[in-house]
């Protein structure tokens, strides 16, 4: 599970560039609006398309000048995390601390990457379920966000949801009865699109929405995806914002 994690962690380095500009974009929405408001605005979407929703991820990630391990141990402490412990994972050293979701209260995971002298990576991931606190996991987004400005991390964040849908109904049936829910809510455009088999996927511009990436010539605020899982019997939904950056 930790190999996997932060191979994981490690590749999403090369997400900077989607993260730098999902700030650009998000830097466009009104300046009195807090990263908790986004959040809880992003909450409320996904609680509309998906009647069962079973997993929740926030993750932040940004780049740093200083020490990995101070900042590691910062966040840790803020968090109310274990002292961070030194990994070595793909030819980097990692500075890791982590809770477990328990409950109504949040999962936490803290990755700090070495990078270069002076230099760090890192990973702050918050995760829930359907028995999260949700006013609790919009308390530590905002103080996660709150430590890293302050230390000076030039950070962003993407939220995805997942949770189960209809079984029965294929992946692109159960795509529209999503949009059908949302389109009354929101001003959804469809930008690009992905099917096959068993998987229907969308990206949407989504002005109402606060964060949001570059793609080629487009804007993309908001992905739905559908798998059709014939082993479980049922369809897995998946919805990112900007975009999935987990796997669906």
């Amino acid at each position: 599970m930790l190999n996997r994690w932060m191979t994981a962690g490690l590749v999403a380095m090369a997400l900077i560039i989607v993260i730098g500009m999902t700030k650009v974009y998000a830097g466009n929405a009104e300046k009195s609006e807090s990263e908790g408001a986004k959040l809880e605005q992003l909450m409320k979407t996904s609680n509309a398309a998906i009647d069962q929703i079973e997993r929740m991820i926030i993750k932040w990630q940004g780049q740093g000048i200083g020490n990995a391990q101070d900042q590691a141990e910062l966040l840790a402490g803020q968090l109310g995390l274990p002292q961070p412990i030194l990994v070595r994972q793909t030819g980097h050293d990692v500075y890791r601390s982590e809770i477990q979701a328990e409950e109504q209260h949040a999962g936490i995971l803290v990755n700090a990457v070495v990078t270069g002298e002076n230099e760090y990576y890192v990973i702050v991931q918050l995760s829930g379920d359907k028995f999260t606190n949700s006013s609790q996991l919009t308390s530590l987004h905002e103080q996660v966000n709150q430590t890293l400005a302050e230390s000076g991390v030039e950070a962003g964040w993407n939220y995805a949801v997942q949770g189960k849908g209809a079984s029965g109904a294929t992946a692109s049936i159960q795509l529209q009865k999503m949009e059908d829910k949302l389109s009354d809510r929101l001003s959804m455009h469809a930008a690009e699109r992905y099917t096959d088999a068993n998987t229907a996927s969308v990206s949407y511009r989504v002005p109402e929405l606060s964060t949001a990436i570059q793609s080629g010539s487009q804007i993309l605020n908001m992905q739905m995806a559908v798998h059709q899982d014939h082993g479980k019997g049922s369809n897995r939904i998946t919805l990112g914002f900007p975009v999935i950056t987990i796997e669906y």
